[in-house]
């Protein structure tokens, strides 16, 4: 067999001209070793021209009898660097300083190689030792069909395989920094082949959880980080159930104690703060996200209707639909009907989101309140949309049970699909999932010790009073936030996360075993046998609380939690008992807590709307109005940076009418000297690429390029202090000097304006000032209306190269699933969801369709095989089509904190 080497220089001389993007040759390389448990084959397939400056799509191997298994590509390209234009200059022609200037220039940034793609390869594993036929496509066509003849190599087996899998975890490790979705089944993939090839796995695999101290990874773990869940499953994936990398051992010890928190905030002078009658009916441990009137929460809901039921989606579609909102509709079996909206305000005075946990994904602990105006009617159309669902879904049941000693009705399903409590005390109704909450309600209506009755809350009516009729107004009590990060609810994240983690794969691992054994004949069926075979790690399905997942014909469901995004909720899963994993865990992240937060603050939110009449030249806008406070406030907690704020202040700059965006701060700092206001502006214009910003010298060419200014007022005079003169350079203007590096600074002794452009000094000079306004701030920012600016293009074009990029990715997972795991066409993106629990989505708005002529996937936003590079001319980004400007502003008082939004929007 020839070398590799000769067979693609003997390619590149006697191939003609097919095209620069031909992926067509005279000469292919194979080259396939059998082994076991598979094989090892590639094919190398030179091009008859290079490709220069463009990423072909990749290559993909099959094989009708389907023994081809695992299959990626890789490029390969060789650099031909371009000689330089300038020579080294002879001693005494021109000034030395000179010379050497050039010739770092030279060194620090020189020409980027011209890189060529010069042949494509396709690596991949097999079953057995005969022959096959291999065919290879590509995203646009069938490039060819090859016979693939192994040979019997022991000892070139190993060094093949080894090879493969360097570049199979590269090329994985590429798709994952890709993706927008979770990468569960490329982790999977990872694990599973490492355990069953005896590969080890890559150091970026880390299958131990984050390197962060443990307060950062209990806050991640709170916010529902997918870093921590990501890490969680990767450990479960390797088989590295507690981190020493045994299988776990029983939960025998007691429940850790909580940290010793701080005494909670108590101030019998706001006894007298009028707050509404719903908040003495919700318990001082849950969030409350009040409405007011059912206009309100109609209007909201429209407004996350609008994007799908994910309010994020106005800033970006995800790699995966979220769909919380409807989620939760469903399982609660609340939905909005044109009908409830007539007869809505007619029953309804108040309604409020009341839980203990947000955690939507994995199923949360919340439910909805309500104040009746009418508590017959109100009951009757509850009673009536439970029995006709009842009656119409033989997996959902209605009946009557008892909470706490009271009359109540349960209407639910086996999977948690629906579970729906409802308990009435009154003229209030409580619609939840839990039925811990539904008891708590029923005891604060009791006992009358409420979130109203708290001083914390008190505190938040006087600072937001009632008469703000804010639109939404969320307030989360420091109970609630120290409840998320108890016990109870930080160890039972964790094994949600690993119960998660264990559903998904037996998913895979069923897919993975049942696309193999079409080639090996073998019959691999349920989890006993795919542990066997190496599909599961050993030890899979051992938890500490005796749980586990089953299947359910097509479904895999937790035998104590149910389906997936409909997990029970927190709040009602038992836990007496805990592993001495956990137990060290939790212990070391209640000592920080008690070190470093031993209160948490509580955080109150209002959110208002005014109609706006001329966006975009109708009357469909609307300005909202963001009110957000914490308080009361420790501000020692949180470091340094809040150390660096100065004394809140009226002062405002007043910036140049064409500022696209603009910033101040009043800062503290001893390099600055006294409290100086800070402030910078960029002008409309077409910013930089951010490609531009690589390597020393061009990040200092694209700052050149941006139309901005920095300036500070009063004059700090750190400048003026540099040694030699430094600060002050030439004068080139009246008050305006050119500094070292190209740089100009306008100095009146007042103020101190830097810029690299002297024509961005002078237009803006006269439109600066340091005016007086009606509101006490330390930062202040701006953004003007983007629409119809020089600068739009340029964020559209970003927010599309972004979109791009995790579309191809979801693309990709796709063929992945497809190609990999052997899941048909017609039934991938069902599984992909029974994979990742929430439904695979193009970011790109597009639906993602399997193409027969290429066999692999592409979306149809693309409007072809491929997506564009370039925005096409009809694609605008979701926050390019309601964002109309906006002005913020933040203050730090030395007991709270607070930020003003206000946001203009299209409709």
């Amino acid at each position: 067999m020839r070398s590799l080497l000769s067979v693609m220089v003997l390619s590149l001389v006697l191939v003609g001209d097919f095209g620069a993007s031909s992926a067509h040759a005279v000469d292919v390389y194979v080259s396939a070793i059998a082994g076991q448990p598979l094989g090892v084959a590639t094919v190398e397939i030179p091009l008859a021209r290079p490709i220069v400056g463009q990423t072909p799509p990749p290559i993909q191997a099959q094989s009708a009898d389907g023994r081809v298994l695992y299959s990626y590509s890789e490029d390969i390209k060789i650099d031909v660097p371009r000689a330089s234009e300038t020579p080294v200059p002879p001693p005494g022609n021109g000034r030395l300083l000179g010379r050497l200037g050039q010739l770092i220039r030279e060194i620090a940034d020189p020409e980027p190689p011209v890189d060529q793609t010069v042949a494509r390869r396709v690596r991949f594993l097999f079953v057995g030792d005969a022959p096959l036929r291999v065919q290879i496509t590509d995203a646009t066509a069938t490039i060819g069909s090859y016979d693939v003849v192994p040979e019997q190599n022991p000892a070139g087996h190993q060094q093949a395989l080894v090879g493969w899998w360097n570049g199979y975890t590269a090329a994985t490790r590429d798709q994952i920094n890709a993706a927008d979705y979770p990468t569960w089944v490329e982790d999977y993939l990872i694990a599973m082949l490492a355990r069953r090839l005896r590969m080890p796995i890559p150091a970026w695999f880390d299958a131990t959880e984050s390197q962060d101290d443990d307060l950062l990874s209990a806050l991640k773990l709170v916010a529902g980080a997918e870093e921590i869940g990501r890490s969680i499953y990767r450990r479960s994936a390797v088989g590295f159930i507690d981190q020493s990398g045994r299988p776990a051992p029983e939960a025998t010890l007691p429940l850790p104690a909580p940290p010793a928190w701080a005494p909670l905030f108590d101030d019998p002078q706001l006894a007298d703060i009028p707050v509404e009658p719903m908040a003495t009916r919700v318990p001082p441990e849950c969030f409350y996200i009040r409405y007011g009137s059912f206009q309100n929460y109609t209007w909201f809901a429209d407004l996350s209707r609008d994007y799908g039921g994910d309010i994020s989606n106005m800033a970006m579609l995800r790699g995966f639909e979220l769909g919380a909102s409807k989620r939760i509709e469903q399982q609660l079996n609340l939905k909005t009907t044109e009908l409830s909206r007539m007869l809505g305000p007619q029953v309804i005075q108040d309604q409020a989101i009341v839980g203990r946990d947000l955690f939507m994904t994995d199923g949360a602990s919340l439910g909805v309140m309500f104040q009746a105006k009418n508590a017959f009617a109100l009951r009757t159309s509850f009673n009536n949309d439970r029995s006709q669902l009842a009656g119409s879904d033989s997996e959902v049941t209605l009946k009557k049970v008892t909470v706490g000693g009271q009359a109540a009705t349960l209407l639910s399903s086996a999977d948690n699909r629906v579970r729906s409590f409802m308990v009435q005390d009154g003229d209030f109704f409580f619609v939840t999932n839990s039925r811990t909450l539904a008891e708590r309600f029923l005891e604060v209506g009791k006992s009358k010790q409420s979130l109203g009755a708290s001083s914390s809350f008190r505190l938040a009516r006087q600072l937001m009073p009632l008469d703000r009729e804010d639109t939404v107004f969320a307030y989360f009590s420091p109970e609630m936030l120290r409840g998320l990060v108890s016990p109870r609810y930080l160890i039972e994240l964790r094994r949600r996360l690993s119960a998660n983690a264990e559903v998904a794969m037996m998913h895979l691992a069923r897919m993975a075993a049942d696309h193999e054994s079409k080639a090996t004949g073998t019959n691999l069926v349920g989890v006993d046998d795919w542990i066997d075979g190496g599909f599961l790690p050993v030890g899979f399905g051992v938890r500490p609380d005796g749980s586990g997942a089953i299947s359910v014909g097509d479904q895999v469901m937790d035998t104590r939690r149910g389906a997936r995004g409909q997990f029970l909720p927190i709040a009602d899963v038992p836990i007496d008992l805990v592993t001495p994993d956990e137990a060290r865990w939790y212990a070391q992240i209640a000592r920080q807590y008690e070190t470093r937060f031993p209160t948490i603050d509580p955080i109150m939110v209002g959110v208002g709307r005014q109609p706006m009449e001329g966006v975009d030249g109708g009357d469909g806008g609307e300005r909202i109005m963001v009110h957000a406070e914490v308080a009361p406030l420790g501000p020692e907690k949180y470091g340094k940076w809040s150390k660096y704020l100065g004394p809140p202040t009226r002062v405002a700059m007043n910036f140049a009418p064409d500022d696209i965006i603009a910033a101040q701060a009043h800062v503290a700092s001893d390099r600055l000297g006294p409290p100086t206001h800070v402030f910078a502006a960029i002008k409309d214009s077409h910013p930089p690429n951010p490609d531009d910003f690589q390597g020393l010298l061009n990040i200092y060419r694209s700052i050149q390029g941006i139309p901005g200014y920095l300036g500070a007022w009063p004059q700090p005079g750190m400048l003026d202090r540099l040694p030699l003169g430094l600060g002050r350079g030439q004068p080139v203007a009246p008050g305006i000097n050119r500094l070292i590096g190209g740089m100009y600074r306008y100095s009146d002794g007042q103020f101190s304006v830097l810029s690299f452009q002297p024509e961005v000094l002078q237009a803006s000079l006269p439109h600066l000032a340091a005016t007086e306004a009606s509101d006490l701030a330390q930062i202040r920012a701006q953004v003007g209306n983007l629409s119809g600016s020089q600068i739009e293009g340029w964020v559209n074009a970003q927010l599309y190269s972004h979109a791009r990029e995790s579309s191809i990715a979801g693309a990709s997972l796709l063929s992945l699933m497809t190609r990999q795991l052997g899941a048909r066409p017609e039934h991938c993106l069902a599984e992909v969801q029974r994979v990742l629990g929430v439904p695979l989505q193009c970011t790109l708005g597009g639906d993602y369709q399997y193409s027969p002529a290429t066999g692999q996937w592409i979306s149809t936003a693309w409007r072809g095989e491929v997506a564009p590079l370039v925005a096409p001319a009809d694609y605008v980004a979701p926050p390019m089509k309601w964002f109309r400007g906006s002005a913020a502003t933040v203050t730090q008082y030395a007991d709270r904190l607070v930020a003003d939004a206000v946001i203009d929007v299209a409709r």
